[in-house]
């Protein structure tokens, strides 16, 4: 066995994690979160949480540049100004059969390697904002393959105050690395209209919304317990606008008595299609801020404009 082994594994993972420019992090696009933990801090006015950490492209090969993006909504009320992310990551399982051999024999410290980087992204109270970096994975080190499983570990903290930590796996495929021109991730409030819908109704047929170009809202609350039922009946939304409080649950009554199935369409696509079945009840909690405009479909709808329902989801809505 090669002796040298170990230090040189240590040294892919500097190189695997030194090279972001600009801002950023490194996750999977839907990583499997293995622990989130907000940390206690002296100024309470002062908070933020890691909404979303996605890597493009999703299934990474060794050898690759990638573009990481880490979004973080200011659930404080006071301005952020700077960010510091750090990161530890730990190599766990390497593909290669005698390099995992090898790091069987190193301890958790010489599989590990920490990192910090700074930011001065401006966030105000109920917005969010995004870092985004580019690094350069490495492919192999003296002929063996780095394709294998890791694990990072990232500690958000901003103005000076660690406010929280998630630690997440990532797996670097095996493979001829590919060519990618990174483009930029739209927006969270420009997702797009649903490709298709479950009725005859042309997806044309659903107003795109105009995009917004100050910061959105973005805030984001625990489930309150609370339940607003409302009705659906003779093909309409009963209520055309209700006003709810950020984490309560919206409950959609079906009082046809006929075997008239609805499906209830989201036009911006911020939470996908519900179907409602004939004289049941189906429910959704809102545990973000924001409009939510919906869309009454079913079968043989014969042309008929769907019925149109806005749910307008704040912080302290019923005061």
């Amino acid at each position: 066995m090669n002796k040298n082994l170990p230090l040189i594994l240590l040294i892919i993972l500097a190189v695997a994690l030194s090279g972001c420019t600009g801002s950023g992090s490194e996750s999977p696009k839907n990583p499997t979160i293995v622990e989130v933990q907000k940390i206690d801090h002296e100024n309470t006015n002062l908070d933020a949480r890691v909404v979303e950490v996605k890597l493009v492209p999703e299934d990474i090969r060794a050898g690759e540049k990638v573009t990481a993006e880490l979004l973080i909504a200011n659930t404080g009320i006071e301005t952020i100004t700077n960010e510091t992310i750090e990161i530890k990551a730990t190599v766990k399982t390497l593909d290669d059969t005698l390099a995992n051999v090898a790091l069987k024999t190193m301890s958790e410290e010489q599989k590990s390697r920490n990192y910090s980087m700074d930011f001065n992204t401006v966030i105000k109270p109920g917005t969010n904002g995004k870092i985004a970096a580019v690094f350069k994975t490495i492919e192999q080190m003296q002929g063996r393959s780095l394709a294998g499983t890791y694990v990072i570990t990232i500690t958000l903290s901003v103005n000076g105050q660690k406010v929280e930590a998630r630690m997440m796996p990532i797996t670097l495929l095996s493979g001829t690395p590919r060519e990618f021109t990174p483009v930029p991730t739209p927006a969270p409030t420009q997702t797009p209209i649903p490709k298709s819908t479950p009725t005859p109704v042309p997806i044309t047929e659903i107003a795109t919304p105009a995009p917004t170009p100050e910061a959105t809202p973005y805030v984001a609350a625990t489930p309150t317990g609370i339940i607003r039922p409302t009705r659906i009946k003779s093909d309409k939304f009963m209520e055309s606008l209700i006003k709810i409080d950020v984490g309560d649950k919206l409950l959609w009554d079906n009082y046809d008595i006929t075997s008239l199935k609805y499906t209830i369409v989201e036009q911006d696509g911020k939470i996908s299609n519900i179907t409602l079945l004939p004289t049941k009840k189906v429910s959704y909690i809102f545990n973000v801020t924001g409009d939510y405009r919906f869309l009454l479909y079913y079968q043989n709808m014969q042309g008929k404009s769907p019925s149109q329902q806005t749910i307008q989801v704040r912080v302290n809505a019923s005061n």
